[in-house]
């Protein structure tokens, strides 16, 4: 790991921020990442666009299936090596920090996946009663501010990953309750991670419906480097933390 100066940035607000983007910046770690998530994206999009047709070959599934195993390897390799200290992570950081926690935040990423889609389909069955409208007419409504309700949810949870790493804690809903409770504290000084959070759905909004491909992948890459950054922000915010007598593991 590249050694990053600390001894101002734990000491003031704008420290913890500057380094934090300092940080994400210098990490090659997380640039890897990026390159993954943005070939994992491009190749869905691609594949959406080339054939509308229900049908799916084995052979269309199997590429796709191999870069969303190594994207999520790389992603756990990222997480871990970046709570382990508070320097910059290189590429051979992260392909060994994802070998021991690999398998555990696979097995919480299925978990927190089927949890968001039980309340998605209560929620959207409510809405169902509520309103009266038929199925699609629905769907299509709240479509439109889908990206927005991500980016809320987001925010609402943006410490949730970071105390799993931090505290390594797999449980599903010990960490949700944790992160809700360590956000609700700290919303007053989250104007920081808010911005970090909202900025790249507001450009998305403001941007035409479609935009040239190289504006979509500056976006991903911006948007994708501001949650990088949120997260080691929430890292060292947690790591200043269990230097104090009260555990977080506690709340």
């Amino acid at each position: 790991m590249s050694e990053i100066s600390y001894n101002q940035a734990g000491q003031t607000e704008n420290g913890r921020r500057l380094h934090a983007i300092v940080r994400a910046a210098l990490s090659l770690g997380i640039w890897m990442v990026l390159a993954a998530q943005i070939t994992l994206v491009f190749s869905l999009n691609w594949r959406v666009r080339a054939d509308a047709s229900p049908g799916v070959s084995v052979w269309e599934i199997l590429p796709i299936a191999a870069v969303l195993t190594v994207f999520l390897y790389l992603q756990a390799g990222a997480f871990h090596a970046l709570a382990r200290g508070r320097n910059s992570v290189s590429v051979i950081d992260v392909l060994r920090a994802g070998k021991s926690v690999f398998a555990d935040f696979v097995w919480l990423s299925l978990k927190a996946c089927l949890l968001f889609f039980l309340i998605m389909n209560v929620l959207l069955y409510l809405a169902l009663i509520v309103s009266g409208k038929d199925l699609k007419v629905l769907i299509d409504m709240l479509s439109q501010f889908f990206s927005l309700m991500i980016s809320v949810l987001s925010f609402m949870l943006v410490y949730w990953l970071p105390f799993v790493f931090v505290q390594r804690e797999f449980r599903l809903l010990p960490g949700l309750r944790a992160a809700l409770k360590i956000a609700w504290l700290r919303l007053a000084s989250s104007a920081f991670l808010a911005l970090l959070v909202f900025l790249p759905t507001i450009i998305s909004h403001l941007l035409p419906t479609k935009s040239p491909w190289w504006v979509d992948l500056m976006l991903s890459v911006i948007g994708g480097l501001m949650g990088w950054i949120a997260y080691i922000y929430c890292v060292e915010r947690l790591q200043e933390q269990t230097k104090n007598p009260v555990r977080l593991g506690s709340v």
